[in-house]
């Protein structure tokens, strides 16, 4: 396999869901499993949670290998096409009240943290509650 890299190149391209990914021996492997793989000897057991939220910032120390419970925890931003366009609110069909929900730990359903008027208000009640109940939780 050719390649047009340089010596000194940053090895590695931007795919769209915003990871490098790098090609060993032909098979893509995200840069941040690389990362970890070489300063740890080991590739990680979990998912690797990049603290900073940055998905460009490989820095091992911005790197930590965690199951993919505690890499959820550490969202930041809504999944695209929630109609409320805020973490850990929906919409009430019903009311049209915005409501904050939020998932313990090892909880198998979620909480609901009330109804709200504004989707700001809803998504403040959602990230006090992650503050206390998601240890290590950035947001």
């Amino acid at each position: 396999m050719s390649s047009n890299a340089k010596e000194g190149d940053e090895a590695g391209s931007l795919k769209d869901d915003g990871y490098v990914v790098i090609y060993v021996l032909g098979k893509p492997y995200k840069a941040h499993r690389l990362a970890w793989l070489y300063v740890n000897g080991e590739f990680p057991a979990g998912e690797i949670d990049h603290i900073d939220g940055n998905k460009m910032n490989n820095a091992i120390i911005n790197l930590r290998d965690v199951s993919r419970e505690i890499n959820q925890q550490n969202r930041r931003h809504a999944k695209a096409g929630n109609p409320a366009g805020f973490l850990g609110v929906t919409v009430d069909q019903k009311t049209g009240k915005y409501l904050a929900r939020i998932t313990k730990t090892g909880a198998k359903t979620s909480t609901s943290l009330g109804r709200f008027d504004t989707p700001e208000e809803a998504h403040a009640a959602y990230v006090a509650a992650k503050r206390v109940l998601h240890e290590g939780c950035t947001i």
